[in-house]
Formats: structure tokens, sequence, C-alpha cells
């Protein structure tokens, strides 16, 4: 039996804080070690992930490159041709890139892509009849970028990119892929890029007065019904994120299912931008000591007492779920709530709940 006190203070303490409810799911070597839960939600409501969504998205990706449909190295261009255009600004004159967008660039955000989803070209790409996700990120090269591909790192559309990529080499949408490699076999029932009535109530957190206050329960990545965001499409359940979590951290589902290979994983955790990484632009709601990998944060600097090892990685949402995994103890730390703007709150990072999940099982 395990000591998960902390945690669940940590949890108790957020809620007198405003938060209204969250849930946390504990596993290690496909066994639930803790789940649990606060406030007046169920273990059936759905979230929208967010960000968290990015995680299954590079992993969608990683199966193809695996069966070598694909390359880190390939450009853009080669799925989506309308990335040939892309184009920088230098003295108000657009100019070619001094390197062309690759897929390595999108995995680690150094694109040059921002996140103005306002841009004309993707407000129009997107009221088109039947537009869908390939459709409308073909539109993102109308817009400059804004600099030159491998620059620097920018939290950007670049996992919306991804899932355009995606739906030009199998010919199926996103959402139809990533159901047949993903959610599928790892029996992820409650998981899609559309919401219900089971959905939990989503709150907001207004920055001026400090207050939670209900927003409406909308995606604003939903750009049309044919678009499915690789970036921050999909809604679950924690128990459906646990799921995927625990099949990342153990190599494979309960069931035997194998997302990806582990020499994928190992490249999926290692740091890829180096110096990049730790400009003041790279942050992440888990704290300090992280560097970004293929597509996910992982964690490259212990000694300012984190307790997970080197290599621990995930992502979060800005609804404020949560996804870790750490393929060296085989665990994994699900959490979901559903308030926008809640990660940004500083002090407020998922690192409690990591760093107690971690103290409970000595490791």
């Amino acid at each position: 039996m395990y000591d998960f006190s902390k945690a669940e203070q940590w949890l108790d303490h957020i809620l007198t804080l405003g938060m209204p409810f969250c849930q946390l799911h504990v596993k290690q070597h496909h066994k639930t070690l803790l789940r649990t839960q606060r406030g007046p939600v169920d273990f059936h409501n759905r979230f929208f992930l967010y960000s968290c969504t990015k995680v299954m998205t590079c992993t969608a990706m990683l199966r193809l490159l695996e069966q070598g449909r694909a390359a880190l190295s390939d450009p853009v261009s080669k799925f989506i041709p309308s990335y040939k255009e892309a184009f920088v600004m230098k003295n108000g004159v657009p100019c070619p890139p001094d390197r062309e967008m690759t897929l390595h660039h999108l995995f680690t955000m150094t694109a040059g892509l921002d996140y103005d989803l306002s841009a004309p070209a993707i407000v129009e790409a997107a009221a088109k009849e039947n537009a869908s996700t390939l459709d409308i990120v073909s539109a993102f090269p109308k817009k400059a970028l804004s600099f030159s591909p491998g620059e620097r790192w920018q939290y950007s559309l670049c996992h919306d990119v991804l899932a355009g990529v995606i739906e030009s080499i199998t010919g199926l949408s996103f959402a139809e892929y990533i159901q047949k490699e993903i959610f599928d076999p790892l029996g992820m029932e409650n998981t899609s890029f559309a919401a219900d009535d089971r959905m939990a109530p989503q709150y907001a957190l207004n920055w001026d007065t400090r207050e939670i206050h209900p927003h409406t329960l909308t995606c604003d990545y939903r750009l049309a019904p044919g678009y499915f965001s690789g970036g921050a499409g999909i809604v679950s359940t924690l128990d459906d994120l646990s799921v995927f979590l625990d099949a990342l951290a153990c190599g494979k589902s309960a069931d035997g299912y194998r997302l990806l290979k582990d020499e994928t994983i190992r490249q999926m955790q290692k740091e890829q931008l180096s110096s990049i990484a730790k400009d003041p632009s790279f942050g992440c709601s888990s704290g300090p000591g992280y560097g970004y990998g293929l597509g996910v944060r992982t964690l490259v600097d212990n000694n300012q007492g984190q307790k997970s090892p080197l290599g621990e990685f995930g992502w979060d949402g800005a609804a404020g779920c949560y996804a870790l995994c750490d393929p060296k103890n085989g665990l994994s730390i699900a959490f979901t709530t559903q308030v926008l703007g809640w990660v940004g709150v500083p002090g407020m990072s998922h690192a409690p709940i990591r760093d107690g999940v971690y103290e409970a099982l000595s490791l």
C-alpha cells in the first residue's frame, strides 16, 4: 500500500483555490495505483484534452515513420505541396526561408509557424464546404513564417500540420487514422474529436480578478466539421487518457498492443533542441528542468529536486489536463480538469502532483 497523501492533499488544496473539480489516475506496469477525483464530476465525464492531444498526434505520426512511409528529414512540401511556397518577411519583402520546413521542424516546434487561428487564409479555408484538416493546414503558408525553419522554438500549429501530413500519406481523415491505429486497439471507446452530453462543464480563469467563471462548452480549435486538430482537438475521459499513457510508458498495452518500438520512444524522449530549449520562450506546466523532444516535453535536468527521472515525458493542456509517461519505471500519470487558463497561474503547475506521486512510490 502506497501513501499518496501529498498528491491527494494537493488535489484538495487546488479546490480551495477555486478549481471546481479534478481527477487523477496513476498506473504502473498496467496496474492502477491511484484513481481519485474531487468535485462534482464522475469518471464517465469527458474532457477537452487540448494540447495533451499533441502526445497522441506525435505517436500517430511516429507509427508512419516506423513503417518507412515518411522520414523526419522529409520536407513538408513532399506531402503538402503548398509548403513549397512558404516565405518569411525581410525588410518588408517576402523572401524564401533560409531552409525548407521538414517534418523534424514540425515535431520540434521550430517550423516558424504561429498559433494565430484568425489569420485570413485560415478563416477562408475553414469556411469552404467540406474543408478537411489537410485542406485547412494547406492554407497556413499563405501567411509569412515568423522565422526560417530551424532558427528557434515557437509554440505553434505544428502538430495540426502533422495531422494534415497523416491525411496526405494515408488517404484517411486524421480522425479515422488515429481511431484505427490508437483508439480502437487500446479500447479507448470514450475518445474522439466530438463533444457530447457526457462533457464535464468548462470554466475559464479571469486573469484580472483571478476568479473562475463558467465558459461555453466549445473548443476553439475545431475550425470546421472536417477539421481534426492534431494540436488540441481530442476529447476523452480520465481512464482513456490513462490507458494511452500506460501503453506508452510500458512499451505496450496491457493486452500486448505496441504503439511504438522502444527505440522510437527513446528518440521521442531525446532532447531535440539543445540551446534552443533553454530560451525563455520555452516552458511547460511541470516547471523547470525540461527540454523538448519529438513533440513532447522531456526532463533533461533534475538537479532542482524534481522527483521524476530523466527522460520522463508528456505535455499539458490549455484547460489543465496533464500527461506523464515514465518508461524507466513503467509509470504513467493522467490528470484531468477543465479550466481554461489554469495552467498559466504562477505556482499552480502540475509539478506537485508529479512529485507527490513519486514520493509515494519512493522512486
